[in-house]
């Protein structure tokens, strides 16, 4: 029988981690300082007042504070509206600096960690914070990381900043922990109530320090005996994600080569065997967390002298799928509609995903298939209820008010996410159509037998 990997221990609701009980009044007297008010810092800071922390959130941009002081939401998540209602000015306080009459003790460090054009991990964000949190830090406070960072960042990089800032010593005088985050967008509120909370820390007292608080808002915790491995841990579920989805689009380039339909071969392959689920193609890898954190996981591996070929292989693939849809679309105009001057392409969906249903755009595949499109002599128009018209402007498409708009006023029309709005077109809408056009299904919402009755409708799907 396997056993448990020595850094595992999990953790149920109550006992404490390690073998020690946690100090329920630790927990009721926390008061925690949240550095970083967008969709991780907000929705967790949300999560801990409902619980009955108080909570401190501060933000380097002066019109998050501001929106989320007027209790407005400036990302779509479920439950967001009713929680900024019910605790903004009251259990969390949104303010420009830490209340130094109040200062917190427990700091969470929830800032962006993007890459640059490098592909090299940017932490000036995540620097910047553990400067700002080092000024302010006292003996007995804990600070958490909760950004996603390549192995090894929480020691090499927050600690020693932490120390120089506060004069404290890390373990000694102050805890440290990295608990990432793992929550899907659209869906964060419940997932902090139900997904296992993953910690590391610098010692067995951080651990059981962060421990103690997450456990006022889930059931159970995972602890690891190293801030590293729980740094791992972020890294291999979203790398893991992204090549089960490079996985399906391979298949899906495979199949058309055959003339097959990837939908319906996965299907039969799921189909009541329970050693494989493998998911549906889509047009690529999007969203802020796995178009980079493989990157993270490439980068903390070559530190070690290994380079992943899976790894690399995975990024390529992800980017294949748009260079196939660019190609049908632009040999379908080529044969159809040489003599239309300009060819009109509409795009249904511009968040980087469906469902759950979000406003985000970053890493949207379709933010990559717009600069694309920018060298063709498309006019791009399109729809996407739940990203503002603004948005869509500045993304570089005509934003048109409805699905039935992009329907009826495209030569072309791509369906670039899962939203439940697409999964139901008015399709009778185009039989009146006289001229050709070309429905690319990348997200496989229809079946080709649907457009049977649409001579001039040319469908095609990943």
């Amino acid at each position: 029988m396997r056993g448990k990997s020595d850094d595992t221990y999990k953790l149920m609701k109550p006992p404490g981690v390690f073998g020690m009980q946690a100090r329920a009044e630790t927990v009721s007297d926390e008061t925690i300082g949240m550095i970083g008010l967008g969709h991780v810092g907000l929705t967790l800071g949300l999560a801990l007042a409902d619980v009955g922390f108080h909570v401190q959130g501060t933000d380097v941009n002066p019109e998050v504070l501001d929106i989320t002081r007027a209790m407005r939401p400036h990302f779509r998540e479920k439950g967001l509206d009713e929680l900024l209602r019910k605790h903004i000015g009251k259990k969390l306080q949104v303010l420009e600096e830490f209340d130094v009459n109040n200062l917190p003790t427990a700091y969470f460090i929830t800032v962006g960690t993007p890459i640059t054009r490098e592909l090299f991990p940017d932490f000036q964000s995540i620097r910047r914070a553990a400067e700002h949190i080092g000024v302010f830090l006292k003996k007995g406070d804990i600070v958490i990381l909760r950004s996603t960072v390549s192995i090894g960042t929480t020691r090499e990089v927050v600690l020693p900043i932490l120390e120089k800032c506060s004069g404290l010593a890390g373990g000694r005088d102050f805890s440290l922990a990295f608990a990432p985050e793992r929550t899907i967008e659209g869906n964060a509120f419940e997932e902090l109530r139900t997904l296992p909370q993953i910690v590391g820390g610098i010692d067995a007292q951080s651990v059981e320090r962060t421990a103690a608080i997450f456990k006022r808002m889930t059931k159970e915790i995972v602890s690891l005996n190293s801030l590293e491995a729980a740094e791992m841990v972020k890294l291999v579920n979203n790398t893991y994600r992204q090549t089960t989805f490079s996985f399906a689009n391979e298949m899906s380039l495979i199949a058309r080569r055959w003339g097959l339909d990837a939908k319906k071969i996965i299907q039969a392959a799921n189909s009541g065997y329970p050693r494989s689920q493998v998911p549906y193609p889509s047009p690529g890898v999007g969203g802020y967390c796995l178009t980079k954190d493989a990157y993270l996981l490439m980068n903390s591996s070559k530190r070690k002298g290994h380079d992943s070929r899976l790894l690399q292989e995975v990024q390529e693939v992800s980017s294949t799928m748009l260079d196939s849809i660019l190609f049908e679309i632009q040999d379908f105009a080529q044969q159809y509609l040489r003599d239309k001057k300009p060819t009109r392409l509409g795009i249904l969906g511009f968040a980087f995903k469906g469902y759950p249903l979000t406003s985000d755009v970053r890493g949207s595949m379709t933010v990559s298939l717009l600069k694309r499109l920018r060298q063709t002599k498309f006019t791009v128009a399109g729809f996407d209820p739940e990203v503002d018209p603004e948005v869509i402007q500045e993304m570089g498409a005509t934003f048109l008010p409805s699905i039935a708009e992009v329907l009826a006023n495209n030569d072309i029309l791509i369906i670039m996410n899962n939203n439940p709005a697409f999964k139901d077109l008015p399709l009778a809408l185009l039989k009146a159509r006289t001229e050709p056009m070309f429905f690319y299904d990348a997200w496989g919402l229809y079946a080709k037998e649907q457009f049977r009755e649409l001579p001039h409708v040319h469908y095609r799907s990943l």
